[in-house]
């Protein structure tokens, strides 16, 4: 059974599946030397899988809202050459931009869930994009690679996009090649990333890599106590946004209250995912950023500016109209220069 997300917009119930996938769904052949063991999901025990014995495995199922839950499971080799990633808490679900909701923002659904406003991005376009960031911390230099695994169909049969992309790796683990999968969906007002796995490897094991992302992608399953669980949430989400949306919501009751103070106790967690919470929310904005397209700058007074990416050098405000353009020079005397945050 696939992982479903379900969605509230404008009143309308979405849903997609989550974001454990692999690039293909066929039998793997992983080497006969991997041993498997079973790993649960330690935060909610909404599911299991085959994981590679005597590796460090962690993740689970995070919750950042009624019906806003991501599983992302991180494994990594005992010599820490191989780390295969399924998933990734940092996705949220992307609404696409409208009259009343611009590209970049955040689409707070309260206590329900967690979006950005974004544009449609293909799976293609996503894998790509998703690489730069995923990889950012154990690739010091990243080259796409042409070829590579033969890519999947750029329309699906359920209406989804795929796409693929290889890197060469150099880092302080050696030389090894990296990889991302994505598979997005659009529904609608809002589109989501269905499928995610990435992996990175020397290339003398990048294809066990692949193999291993693929067993433990068939491996997975739900708990029917959880799916139980996930349902009367949805339920009550309904009920919430509703009143929400229809601006009648009661003063919270004990119980929303309860909820939404466990809700930032996971965001808290999120956050310190890894690396700890403030380098893990750089990331997440980092990688926001790429996928709506925007640069967060400085003028020389340091006033920030979230401009959009464009194809010149730079970025120059006018501090009279407030007007910003992407050049190579100054448009005329007196605008100021933008610097990109480092």
């Amino acid at each position: 059974m696939k992982l479903r997300t379900c969605f509230i917009a404008a009143l309308a119930l979405v849903c997609a599946p989550g974001l454990l996938g692999a690039p293909q769904t066929k039998t793997a052949a992983v080497s006969a030397d991997v041993l498997w063991q079973t790993f649960q999901d330690p935060l909610e025990q909404a599911f299991v899988l085959d994981v590679p014995k005597g590796w460090t495995v962690k993740g689970g199922m995070f919750r950042l809202g009624y019906s806003d839950h991501r599983e992302m499971i991180d494994m990594t080799s005992p010599d820490g050459k191989i780390n295969i990633r399924m998933g990734d808490v940092a996705i949220p679900t992307y609404f696409l931009p409208n009259q009343y909701h611009h590209e970049g923002e955040a689409y707070d659904l309260g206590a329900q869930a967690k979006g950005t406003v974004s544009r449609y991005r293909t799976g293609q376009e996503f894998a790509e994009a998703y690489a730069k960031v995923r990889f950012v911390h154990v690739c010091q230099g990243l080259t796409q690679k042409a070829g590579g695994p033969p890519s999947n169909p750029p329309t699906l049969p359920n209406g989804a996009t795929a796409g693929e992309a290889t890197y060469t790796c150099s880092g302080a683990q050696g030389e090894r090649l990296a990889y991302s999968f994505a598979e997005t969906q659009l529904a609608g007002g809002l589109w989501q990333v269905i499928k995610l796995a990435s992996y990175v490897a020397p290339e003398a094991q990048f294809a066990m890599a692949r193999d291993i992302t693929i067993h433990a992608s068939n491996s997975f399953q739900l708990s029917p106590e959880w799916i139980q669980k996930q349902n009367e949430y949805d339920r009550e989400a309904l009920v919430y946004q509703r009143e929400r949306q229809q601006a009648r919501l009661r003063q919270l009751s004990a119980q929303v209250a309860q909820f939404e103070m466990q809700m930032q106790a996971m965001q808290n967690q999120v956050n310190a995912f890894e690396r700890g919470q403030a380098e893990r929310q750089k990331q997440f904005q980092a990688f926001d950023n790429i996928i709506s397209g925007i640069t967060p700058t400085t003028d020389p007074y340091g006033n920030t500016f979230d401009v959009f990416n464009g194809p010149k050098t730079n970025y120059y405000r006018n501090p009279g109209t407030g007007a910003i353009v992407n050049a190579d020079k100054p448009p005329a005397p007196g605008w100021d220069l933008l610097t990109p945050k480092q």
